[in-house]
C-alpha cells in the first residue's frame, strides 16, 4: 500500500491519467446508445464491415456531411482488434481525450502549485457537463483537449521564459480541425489570440493568426477535396453548409443569454465556485490603485486567474453568436472553470475560508443528499403519470456505503496532510455514483421511451 501511495505521489500525471481513464470507462455503461450518437454506431459499423471512407457513412449508405472521419477512425481502430463495435470501443477515444485533458489541467495548475493542479482536476470532474460530454460522445471533447493543450504550451513557455513551441500549437490546431471542422480550430485559436493580445505579445499574435489562417485555408481545401471525391458538387455544397454557415444561422431560436445562465449552470458547483473566485478577486482588485481591466497581470497566481477568466468569457461570447446553442458546444471552458474553482484551496487567506469550508461540508454530506434525492424521486413517483426510473439498488448501495464509510475514515482524515483533497475525492465519488445511478439512469429511460432506433451493443470489447 505504501509503495502504491509513493507511486501516485511521485508520478501524479500518470496516476491522474490512469485513474480518470478507468473511472470514465466505467461511467460509459449503458444498455443501448440513444439519440444523435446512434449515428456514430452506424459510422463505425460501416467502416468495420466495408472499410474506411473520406467521410462517415451511415446505414442509408450516404456520406454524412456534418462530421469529419477522424472520430470514426479512432472508434474503428478501437473496435478492429475485437471484430465488433461495443460500448467501450465507442467510448474509448473520448475517455482517452478526457483523461489527457485532466493531465493538462494538473500540469497547468502545477506550474504555480501542485495543490492547484490536483484540485483543478477534481473540480473539472465535478462538472456535470464535462462528465456528460464524455459519457454521451460529444465531439466537443476534442476541441476541449486542443484548447487546454494550446493554452498550456503558450502559458508554460511564458512561465519558463522560453520561446513558445508554436509548431506544436499549429499541430494541435490541425487536430482540432480534423476532429471538429472549422469550429475545432477557431475556438482554440481565439483563446490563444486573446492571451497574446492581453499580454501584449504582438509579434507572436501575428505569427499565430497567420499560421492559424493558413491552417484553416488548407483544412477547408482538404475538406472540399474530400467532399468532391465522396459525392461531387452537391455534397461539397452540403458540407460547406453544415460545417460552415449552417453552424452560424439555422432554424433554432436565438437565446443570446443561454451560455451565461442555463449553459453555465450545467457545470454545477464548479461553475458556482469559479464565478465566486472571479467575483471576489475582481472586487479585491478594483480596490487596488492603478488597477485596469484590460491589462493582464504578468506574474503570480493573478496572471493565470486572469487568463482563465478571459478564456471562459471568450468562448462563451464566441458560441453566443450562432443561433444553435447546446451545452456540449462550450465544453472547452471546463478546464478553465475547474482551475478557477480550485483556487479556493490555493489561496489560504480568509478571503476564501468560508467557501472552502462550505464546499468540504457539501462533499461530506453528499451521500446523504443522494439518499434524500432518491427518496424524493420515489415520493414523486407515487403521483406521477410517468414515473422516473432510477437505479434504486445502485444509489442505495453506493450512497449507503459512502455514508457509513465516512465515519470509519473520519479519524484517519483528521490528521492526514491531504485531508481536504481526500474529502473532495470522497465527494467526487458520491457525485459520480449519483450521476451514474440516478441522473443518467433517469434520463436514459426517458430518452429510450421516445427513441425509435436504439442501438443495443455489448459493453465489453470482447
Amino acid at each position: 500500500m505504501n509503495r502504491l501511495t509513493r507511486e501516485v505521489v511521485d508520478r501524479p500525471a500518470c496516476s491522474i491519467f490512469l485513474f480518470s481513464l478507468l473511472a470514465l470507462l466505467l461511467m460509459q455503461y449503458k444498455p443501448a446508445i440513444l439519440n444523435y450518437t446512434t449515428r456514430f454506431v452506424d459510422f463505425t459499423q460501416y467502416a468495420l464491415h466495408h472499410g474506411l471512407t473520406l467521410f462517415p457513412i451511415a446505414d442509408d449508405l450516404q456520406p454524412y456531411p456534418d462530421y469529419t472521419i477522424a472520430n470514426t477512425l479512432l472508434q474503428y481502430l478501437a473496435s478492429l482488434p475485437f471484430g465488433r463495435v461495443s460500448i467501450l470501443s465507442m467510448g474509448l477515444p473520448f475517455c482517452l481525450a478526457a483523461a489527457l485533458i485532466l493531465v493538462l489541467v494538473y500540469k497547468l495548475g502545477a506550474l504555480h502549485d501542485k495543490r492547484w493542479g490536483v484540485f483543478g482536476v477534481l473540480f473539472t470532474l465535478f462538472s456535470w457537463s464535462f462528465v456528460d460530454g464524455v459519457t454521451y460522445y460529444a465531439l466537443d471533447v476534442y476541441p476541449a483537449l486542443v484548447t487546454v493543450a494550446c493554452f498550456y504550451l503558450v502559458y508554460s513557455a511564458d512561465m519558463q521564459q522560453v520561446r513558445p513551441r508554436l509548431h506544436l500549437v499549429m499541430l494541435a490546431l490541425a487536430l482540432g480541425f480534423a476532429f471538429r471542422g472549422p469550429v475545432g480550430l477557431i475556438g482554440p485559436t481565439l483563446v490563444i489570440a486573446t492571451y497574446y493580445s492581453l499580454s501584449q505579445q504582438w509579434r507572436r499574435l501575428a505569427v499565430l493568426l497567420l499560421g492559424a489562417g493558413a491552417m484553416l485555408a488548407l483544412g477547408v481545401a482538404l475538406l472540399v477535396w474530400a467532399a468532391w471525391v465522396e459525392g461531387g458538387q452537391p455534397f461539397v455544397d452540403h458540407v460547406l453548409e453544415m460545417q460552415g454557415l449552417g453552424r452560424v444561422s439555422n432554424v433554432h431560436s436565438s437565446r443570446y443569454y443561454f451560455y451565461f445562465t442555463a449553459g453555465l449552470a450545467t457545470y454545477g458547483v464548479s461553475a458556482f465556485y469559479a464565478v465566486y473566485v472571479v467575483g471576489k478577486l475582481a472586487g479585491k482588485a478594483t480596490a487596488t490603485p492603478g488597477w485596469t481591466l484590460w491589462r493582464a497581470p504578468r506574474h503570480g497566481d493573478a496572471a493565470l486567474l486572469f487568463h482563465l477568466a478571459v478564456w471562459v468569457v471568450t468562448l462563451l461570447l464566441l458560441f453566443t453568436i450562432p443561433d444553435s446553442k447546446k451545452n456540449r458546444y462550450v465544453l472547452s471552458i471546463a478546464p478553465a472553470i475547474g482551475l478557477l474553482a480550485a483556487y479556493i484551496f490555493v489561496d489560504r487567506s480568509a478571503l476564501f475560508s468560508r467557501a472552502r469550508e462550505g464546499f468540504l461540508r457539501f462533499c461530506w454530506h453528499l451521500p446523504v443528499i443522494g439518499l434524500a434525492l432518491l427518496a424524493a424521486v420515489h415520493l414523486y413517483n407515487l403521483w406521477a403519470d410517468h414515473p422516473l426510473q432510477p437505479n434504486t439498488a445502485g444509489v442505495l448501495f453506493s450512497c449507503t456505503l459512502l455514508a457509513l464509510g465516512r465515519y470509519g475514515l473520519a479519524r484517519y482524515w483528521a490528521t492526514h496532510p491531504w485531508r481536504e483533497a481526500l474529502l473532495v475525492i470522497f465527494g467526487l465519488a458520491s457525485f459520480l455514483a449519483l450521476d451514474a445511478f440516478l441522473i443518467n439512469t433517469i434520463s436514459y429511460h426517458q430518452e429510450l421511451a421516445v427513441e425509435p432506433t436504439p442501438k443495443y451493443l455489448p459493453f465489453w470489447f470482447w
